[in-house]
């Protein structure tokens, strides 16, 4: 099976992050809506080291709050992505890439920003066979098939929600797209990478069928207690943990002593950097079960989600971790 090519690179994902309309107050917790935020929910919000940035909508203007101000954005010829400056500020700026983002302010380069908050108008979705992208941000909608047979952009019309279905419509000249959009867990069938939520799209008599949301939603939110290590169980009264942070860092206990590393999502999968460990030192059988665990938690290129919710962390060479959630 073949991939098209045409959407491979993040880099040519348009932006997502002009949903609605922007946070009213920077200084509000990541993921945290304020007042302001429940009458206009906001599209979306990124953590760029310590700080936070909101993008979104005023009207029909995009706009960016960092560093304690609101700043109209224009968009601005990029070679990649989508990068936008402040209306009159060529110092400031916001690039974005898929799920990572650029900021400057002022002439200040921020670290580098991951998405750790989506509002509920901003929504992404793909699928294969034949390829295409859709994205709905703010008043807009965006839907592109991988070989050019449609390209529609539009303003969405009334959605709709009854239950965990949300249906979008945006109509056209060339009648009308149906966007159905259901919170259950959907595998892309390129990648096999989980998705939040499945979709399907309807426009000019063509169903299109896929997946949408951030892949991320499924691993953050609680710990992950460690059940099976590489076809192993785990020792009796022993503890192994997962916790997976919007900030891109995964923490918890390794058997003996508590670990913290990095991990990221890519297009095709799941990485996680070699974790760093306190120096407590155990029993010799907890000892050797951390070891195992950090070997093959630094070994992940993939996970899953099985059929009763367990998180199923794989290796390249199909080893795995499976986790599940308790209360």
């Amino acid at each position: 099976m073949t991939r098209s090519r045409a959407f491979d690179r993040p880099s040519r994902i348009w932006i997502l992050a002009l949903g609605v309309a922007l946070s009213a107050c920077a200084s509000a917790p990541v993921g945290a809506p304020t007042a302001s935020e429940a009458a206009r929910p906001f599209a979306l919000k990124y953590l760029c080291g310590d700080r936070d940035v909101t993008v979104g909508f005023a009207g029909d203007r995009p706009q960016m709050r960092a560093g304690g101000a609101s700043v109209e954005l224009r968009q601005v010829p990029a070679a990649s992505g989508a990068k936008f400056e402040a209306a009159g500020d060529p110092t400031t700026v916001f690039w974005s890439k898929g799920n990572k983002a650029a900021v400057t302010v002022r002439g200040e380069a921020w670290p580098e920003c991951r998405t750790v908050a989506t509002g509920s108008q901003a929504l992404r979705a793909s699928g294969n066979e034949p390829g295409w992208r859709l994205e709905a941000y703010g008043p807009n909608l965006r839907f592109e098939t991988a070989d050019g047979g449609i390209r529609l952009s539009r303003r969405l019309g009334p959605s709709a929600v009854s239950g965990v279905t949300t249906t979008y419509t945006a109509p056209a000249a060339s009648g009308v797209l149906t966007a159905v959009v259901s919170d259950r867990r959907c595998t892309d069938t390129m990648t096999g990478m989980p998705h939040p939520k499945s979709v399907t799209v309807a426009y000019q008599g063509k169903v299109f069928e896929g997946c949408g949301g951030d892949p991320a939603a499924l691993l953050q939110g609680g710990d992950w207690v460690v059940e099976e290590i590489a076809r192993g169980g785990i020792i009796d009264r022993s503890r192994v943990t997962l916790l997976f942070g919007a900030d891109g860092r995964v923490s918890g206990r390794a058997s003996c002593n508590s670990y913290t590393g990095a991990y990221e999502l890519t297009g095709e999968g799941l990485r996680i950097g070699k974790a760093a460990t306190t120096t407590m030192a155990c029993a010799p059988p907890l000892m050797e079960q951390e070891r195992r665990f950090l070997e093959a938690l630094a070994a992940v290129r993939g996970f899953e989600i099985a059929p009763d919710g367990a998180l199923v962390l794989v290796s390249a060479d199909g080893q795995r971790i499976i986790a599940a959630t308790r209360p």
